[in-house]
């Protein structure tokens, strides 16, 4: 060998190779700016300016090979900036024909023309709660084109949400229509915890809602102004959904058509539920290890048929192309998709990928598309997981199964030993890969769970890996059928029967998942800092070797982790007087009372809005504030718009021995739940039943009785008394309660109507004497009612209903009672201002309200 030839021969070296991940930091740098622009009320010409700033920095430093690490931090802010400006003008500002311009804080008639986008669903409301449960409704989202507010027909831009009151089978995606109903924006949260429909909607790119009451309120266009290759495609997705629906045949067809084509129906809302407490519902979503699957029995069938790598990836790219046409365009399949389309192109270009890199990429392009998908929490999960994954899972299996691979590779097999060197090698690592990316992934979504929905789920992993051979059964055997659907429907149909089957296999695991005691844990809210300090530490483990006194610096942050993580799940800390919280939930009344000691007790608890106003106001308020789960509850009288949150507090619908014991104790009227009781009907005998079966005290008050809360606070019954006349209606049954902390005392009235009001003031009305009062029966109408309040006296009057009905000018009475508490008294009602939490005590009644910042 030359001299020559020698000298470029390079000695081998022991340091690490440089990877170039430029993509990455591009997508870092974005994500940063797009959380600061959302997050900081800053206006777009800050950041426009701040971008144009930062590119000439580095436009001036590029030449200069000593600045290059300034024109790194250049670009760096230039691009976080535009990613800061452009959150800013799509969350804060619409185009000036926008449909959202066309209303306001109010309701109001009008006709809408447009084009449906979404697969119509029925939303089936019927709760298991007792009463007032909705009809089915229609819900889907259409692309306006004009809007006939007034006088006339004007264009109009932009998305909106139309529910119909009724079943509309004969809607379907692609078609023009012509709606007419109430319009209005989306509403804030009236609560405290409750979850913001109009920031999520938003971030959806939605900011109108229309109501249509009836399914004729909707009328189909015959003109359809589509395209042939758009009306090719809207046709082939309605059959591609027609046809998994019908081959799984009901919940298992709907099943089988989120798993296939990621479109979830309202009717698996149950089975999403129970998949949420055991964490695995990604396996609902399409994501990364969906499409993976799918593509890799494609890319699988492809070689077994001979072809050649490239050509292989070449089919993958046109059979992914073609199920994107077909499935529910969505972040985490745009995200799989893009990464996909990358290693196809590398693998034909026969050149080497990076897999961060082209996560990033992906990152990148749909956030310049959407910079609001950032803020979706199915985003956020898609790619950390997917991120984690390349980044832990190796680390992850060597620290689980170091000893077990050492060994294997020390081993020897004789050619007679197939089946054991198969078994060592083969299905041995395919399993340690499993069970690493399975509990890697639960590392890495765990935070992010926990600081958006408030959970946590021990049994993830396991479930995670046992799942796992089932759901890749259904998604093979769904596709294929889905293949087979154009051009042998016979067998496809058949193929699509046992994809069903398997599906229902799915959901019946499934559903027994609710028997594993400790499924999942309530947390309290988490911050996104303490989301950023488990990243840390997880990191810092990760490379705790390769840094100086690196492990006792992961042992450090860890003890930190631990500390911050049991300081969050502590309960808050005593109020120094009582705290009367009286939650906003429509038509019904839900008060939360909490005493100086600490504990918080249920004053009727209910809502006739047809929704789960336990699992959607009154858990999440409580988890919101860090209180301690409800002990006891006063329940009025037996209508259930007071008393239908009460089964989720004793785990309706879960086994018996999983049940939660928090609620020990319920207070009742002398007549709630009696076979006598005709008034309550046979749902509060049920109610009765369900408490006596939960191991609930049942404790009867009557005029007179008293319950000592704390050292401070009592409640005292002031009606029904025990000669009350046997013919008066359930609500002037209701139980008349005076809660007093110190000196300051508070009337909830129920639900009592003429009859009892003018028993009461018939009687000693110095008991009726306090400083607030919750108006009876919603704040509705009696003759009586202005007697009641005058007798009470209160400085503070508080209301919980929904939207007050106009009175009409012929009632004077009325409307110059309501003006007068307006006028006269602190008058606050929960239609108004959300939640209104009351503190009494100590020579204090103050109110706190929703809508407002300010305390009076």
């Amino acid at each position: 060998m030359s001299e020559v030839a020698s000298s470029q021969i390079e000695p081998p070296s022991d340091s690490p190779q440089l990877v170039r991940l430029p993509m990455v930091l591009v997508a870092a740098a974005l994500a940063a700016g797009i959380g600061a622009g959302y997050a900081m009320s800053l206006p777009v010409g800050f950041w426009a300016a701040l971008a144009i700033a930062a590119l000439v920095v580095a436009a001036v430093t590029f030449a200069r090979p000593h600045l290059h690490l300034l024109t790194a931090l250049a670009v760096g802010v230039a691009i976080a900036a535009l990613g800061a400006t452009h959150v800013r003008m799509k969350f804060h500002s619409v185009p000036a024909d926008h449909i959202v311009t066309y209303t306001s804080g109010h309701r109001t008639l009008a006709t809408v023309r447009g084009r449906i986008v979404s697969a119509p669903q029925v939303v089936e409301n019927n709760s298991a709660l007792a009463g007032y449960s909705k009809p089915p409704q229609t819900v889907f989202i259409l692309s306006a084109d004009a809007i006939k507010a007034g006088d006339g027909w004007a264009k109009a831009s932009g998305l909106l949400r139309v529910t119909v009151n009724e079943p509309a089978p004969r809607l379907s995606a692609g078609q023009r229509v012509t709606a007419a109903g109430w319009i209005g924006r989306f509403s804030p949260p009236a609560n405290p915890g409750q979850f913001d429909w109009a920031r999520a909607a938003r971030r959806d790119g939605l900011w109108v809602q229309l109501s249509v009451p009836v399914a004729d309120g909707v009328e189909v266009s015959s003109a359809d102004a589509l395209s042939s290759p758009a009306r090719a495609m809207w046709r082939l997705r309605a059959g591609a959904r027609q046809h998994l629906h019908s081959a799984g045949g009901g919940d298992d067809g709907d099943l089988l058509t989120a798993l296939i084509l990621g479109e979830r129906s309202p009717a698996l809302r149950k089975l999403n539920e129970t998949m949420v407490r055991a964490g695995v519902a990604h396996f609902l979503s399409i994501s990364g290890l969906h499409l993976g699957i799918f593509l890799g029995f494609v890319y699988l069938t492809c070689r077994l048929m001979m072809l050649s790598p490239r050509r292989a990836a070449t089919a993958v790219l046109v059979v992914l192309a073609c199920y994107v046409l077909l499935a529910e365009p969505r972040a985490p399949l745009l995200r799989s998709a893009l990464m996909a389309t990358a290693v196809c192109i590398a693998t034909i270009a026969r050149r080497k990928v990076s897999h961060l890199n082209a996560l990033a990429v992906a990152a990148v392009v749909l956030l310049a598309a959407d910079p609001m998908q950032l803020l979706s929490p199915g985003f956020q999960l898609s790619f950390a997981i997917v991120a984690g994954l390349m980044v832990f899972a190796e680390p992850v299996k060597r620290w689980m199964f170091s000893r077990f691979i050492l060994r294997r590779g020390l081993m020897v097999f004789r050619n007679d030993q197939r089946a054991g060197r198969w078994v060592y090698y083969s299905l041995a690592g395919w399993l340690m890969t499993a069970a690493a990316m399975s509990l890697t992934a639960y590392m890495v979504a765990a935070p992010l769970v926990a600081l958006h929905f408030g959970i946590f789920t021990p049994y993830a992993p396991l479930l995670s890996v046992l799942l796992l051979p089932i759901v890749a059964a259904v998604l093979v055997v769904g596709h294929v059928s889905l293949a087979l659907a154009g051009v042998l429907p016979g067998l496809a149909y058949s193929v699509g029967q046992v994809a069903g089957g398997l599906a229902g296999g799915m959901a019946w695991a499934i559903g027994w998942l609710d028997y594993l005691p400790g499924l999942s844990y309530a947390l309290r809210p988490v911050t996104v800092a303490w989301v950023g300090l488990c990243y840390a530490v997880m990191l810092l483990v990760l490379s705790a070797r390769r840094l100086r006194y690196g492990r006792a610096a992961a042992a450090l942050l860890a003890v930190v982790l631990v500390t911050v993580t049991i300081n969050t799940q502590r309960t808050a800390p005593p109020p120094e007087l009582a705290e009367l919280n009286v939650l906003a939930v429509g038509k019904g009344q839900c008060v939360l009372l909490r005493t100086p000691s600490g504990r918080t007790f249920l004053l009727d608890a209910g809502t006739q809005s047809g929704y789960d106003v336990a699992q959607r106001v009154l858990l999440p308020f409580v988890r919101a504030r860090r209180l301690p789960g409800p002990s006891a509850a006063f329940i009025s009288h037996a209508n259930t718009d007071h008393y239908n949150a009460l089964p989720a507090l004793l785990g309706h619908g879960r086994p018996a021995l999983l049940r939660p014991r928090q609620l020990t104790s319920v207070y009742l009227n002398d007549y709630f739940g009696l076979a006598n009781d005709h008034a309550g009907g046979a749902l509060s005998q049920q109610m009765l039943a369900d408490l006596t079966g939960a191991g609930v005290e049942i404790i009867r008050l009557r005029a007179g009785d008293r319950v000592q809360l704390d050292d401070r606070t009592h409640v005292e019954a002031i009606w029904p008394g025990p000669d009350m006349p046997a013919d008066m209606s359930v609500n002037d049954r209701s139980l008349v309660l005076r809660i007093t902390c110190d000196d300051r005392s508070v009337i909830v009235a129920g639900d009592i109507k003429q009859d009892a009001m003018t028993a009461l003031l018939a009687g000693d009305v110095s008991l009726l004497a306090a400083d607030a009062i919750i108006l009876p029966h919603h704040g509705g109408w009696s003759p009586a009612l202005p007697a009641l309040v005058a007798a009470v006296d209160p400085a503070v009057v508080l209301r919980s209903s929904s939207r007050p009905a106009p009175i009409p000018d012929s009632q004077v009475t009325r409307r110059e009672f309501f003006e007068s508490l307006r006028q006269q008294r602190r008058y606050y009602t929960t239609a108004e201002h959300g939640w209104l939490q009351l503190t009494f005590g100590r020579g204090k009644c103050e109110v706190t309200t929703m809508r407002s910042a300010t305390t009076r």
